[in-house]
C-alpha cells in the first residue's frame, strides 16, 4: 500500500492534455452518428468529437470506431447524455468491471479469502499496466475481461444470464473469443449459441441488413491495415517487423508460430486433466500471443490467469509464476512514450510483485525473484528514454488536416504515421515483446498448476 501511495500521489507524471477517457470519445460519437442516421464507421463521427472538450477542433484527429455493430444501442445510450455525464456513468461502469476482474480473478483461484489476499489483489490490480491504462482510457476491453470471468460465474446460474455477461464480452472481440476455452457442457453451448445469435442478429439490424454487414467487414480488414505494424500494435507480427524483419516473412512466421500455439492448446483443452475454468484460463493466457490485433490494454484478459496460477503455484514454481504476470503487468512501452512515469512503474510493479507474494503460501525467499522485474523496469526505462516514442494525437502538427474524401482507415493511418508511430525502432520491439514473453510464461506455468481432475460441467 505504501508502494501505491507512492506511485499515485508523490512520483505520478504529468497527465498527457486530451479528453477524459480518450477512447471512450470514439464510442460516445459512433453512438450519436448511429442515432442520427449516419454511418458511425465513417469520419461522421467527426462531428461529434470535434465537439468533446479537450479535443483540438483545428485540426483532424479523428479517432475511429471499429466495435462489434450490436454495442451501437448501448453507445448510442450513453451519446443521449452530454459528454461530461456520460464520462462519468461509463467512470462508473469502469470502476464496477474492476472490482469483478479483481475479486471475481480471486474467487476463482480458490484457496482461502481474507483481508490479506483482498488487499494484495487490489495491489496487484493496481499495479498491473493494461488494466489501469485502460481504465484510463475508458477501453471497453477492461469491461469486457471482467464480464468474461463473470460469465464464469454466470453459468451456474443458468444459459440466459451466461449468455447476457458473454454478450457484454463480445463487446471487445479480440478478448471475449477467450470465452472458446469455456466449451463444454450443455448449458455453456446453449449460452454461447445464443450470444452468438443476439451479436448477429443485432448487428444486422443495426446496420440495417447483410450489406450493412458487409460494410462493417470491410471496416474492420481496412482497420487492420491501417495499423500494420505501427508502435502501438503489440503482436508477434509488429514486433517482428520493429526489429527489421520483411512485412511478408513477418506474417508468415506470425502465421506458423500462432498455429503451433493454437495447435498445442487444443491438445490441452482435449486432455482430461483440465476443468473448464483452468481450460479458459489457459486460453486466456495463450490469447496475446495469437491474436492478430492487440494494443497494450487487451492484455488485461491475462490477468485472470496471472492471479489464477499464482493461487496454485507450488513454491517452485511460483517465481516463474509470478515473474510471468509481472512482465506482462509492466507498461513497457509506456516507458519509452512517457519517460517521466519510469519511478511509477517502479513501485507499482513493487507493488503487485508483493501482492503476488501475499496471495500465494511461499517464503518470503521467494519473492526476491519477482522483485528483479523492478529492477528491470529500471534498466529498460533508462534505455527506453534514449528512444522516446510520440503520442497521439499530440505530436501531430495543428494545420493537420486530410482530403474531405478519405475514409476513417485513411486518417487513422496517415495519424499514427504522421505522429511518427508507424517508425520500425528495435527497441520499441524489445519493450513489446516482454509482455507475450510474459504470457508465454503465464502459460507454462498455467500448464503445471492448473491440472487437475476435470470438474463436472454445466
Amino acid at each position: 500500500m505504501l508502494a501505491l501511495a507512492v506511485a499515485f500521489f508523490v512520483v505520478r507524471p504529468v497527465s498527457t492534455p486530451g479528453p477524459a477517457l480518450r477512447d471512450f470519445e470514439s464510442y460516445y460519437a459512433a453512438g450519436r452518428a448511429w442515432s442520427q442516421g449516419d454511418d458511425p464507421y465513417s469520419r461522421a463521427i467527426w462531428r461529434t468529437e470535434r465537439t468533446i472538450p479537450g479535443v483540438v477542433a483545428t485540426r483532424d484527429e479523428l479517432l475511429p470506431f471499429v466495435g462489434p455493430p450490436f454495442g451501437l444501442p448501448l453507445w448510442a445510450g450513453f451519446a443521449r447524455l452530454d459528454y461530461g455525464a456520460a464520462t462519468f456513468v461509463w467512470g462508473l461502469v469502469l470502476a464496477l468491471a474492476f472490482a469483478a476482474l479483481a475479486f471475481g480473478s480471486l474467487r476463482l483461484g480458490g484457496g482461502r479469502i481474507g483481508a490479506f489476499e483482498l488487499v494484495a489483489v487490489l495491489a496487484v490490480a493496481a499495479g498491473f499496466g493494461p488494466l489501469t491504462s485502460g481504465l484510463a482510457l475508458g477501453q471497453v476491453a477492461i469491461v469486457a475481461c471482467a464480464a468474461s470471468v463473470l460469465t464464469l460465474f454466470a453459468l451456474t446460474r443458468g444459459a440466459f444470464a451466461a449468455s447476457g455477461a458473454a454478450l457484454v464480452a463480445v463487446l471487445q472481440p479480440n478478448v471475449g473469443i477467450a470465452l472458446a476455452g469455456r466449451f463444454g457442457g450443455r448449458r455453456s453451448w446453449i449460452a454461447f449459441a445464443l450470444t452468438g445469435a443476439v451479436a448477429l442478429g443485432g448487428s444486422t439490424i443495426a446496420l440495417g441488413g447483410l450489406a450493412g454487414l458487409a460494410h462493417y467487414s470491410d471496416v474492420v480488414r481496412s482497420h487492420g491495415v491501417a495499423e500494420n505494424g505501427i508502435a502501438i500494435q503489440t503482436t508477434t507480427e509488429a514486433v517482428l517487423r520493429a526489429f527489421g524483419a520483411d512485412a511478408f516473412w513477418a506474417v508468415v512466421t506470425y502465421a506458423l508460430i500462432a498455429l503451433l500455439l493454437l495447435i498445442l492448446l487444443a491438445l490441452q483443452f482435449m486432455c482430461a486433466r483440465y476443468g473448464p475454468v483452468e481450460r479458459f484460463a489457459l486460453a486466456c493466457a495463450v490469447l496475446p500471443l495469437v491474436i492478430p490485433f492487440a494494443h497494450e490494454h487487451d492484455f488485461t484478459i491475462a490477468f485472470f490467469p496471472a492471479i489464477l496460477t499464482a493461487r496454485r503455484s507450488s513454491p517452485r514454481l511460483w517465481p516463474f509464476a509470478a515473474i510471468g504476470a509481472l512482465l506482462i503487468g509492466v507498461d513497457w512501452l509506456g516507458l519509452a512514450q512517457r519517460p517521466s512515469g519510469l519511478a511509477a512503474t517502479f513501485f507499482l510493479t513493487v507493488a503487485a510483485a508483493l501482492g503476488l507474494w501475499l496471495l500465494a503460501n511461499v517464503p518470503l525467499r521467494a519473492a526476491l525473484w519477482p522483485l528483479s522485474v523492478p529492477l528491470a523496469v529500471i534498466a529498460f526505462g533508462s534505455a527506453a528514454a534514449g528512444h522516446v516514442l510520440p503520442i497521439w494525437p499530440d505530436a501531430l502538427p495543428l494545420d493537420f488536416h486530410v482530403p474531405a474524401s478519405a475514409s476513417a482507415a485513411t486518417v487513422w493511418a496517415l495519424e499514427q504515421h504522421l505522429s511518427g508511430l508507424g517508425a520500425l525502432d528495435p527497441m520499441w520491439g524489445v519493450l513489446r515483446l516482454l509482455p507475450l514473453l510474459g504470457c508465454a510464461v503465464v502459460w507454462a506455468a498455467a500448464s503445471r498448476a492448473l491440472v487437475q481432475t476435470a470438474e463436472p460441467t454445466a
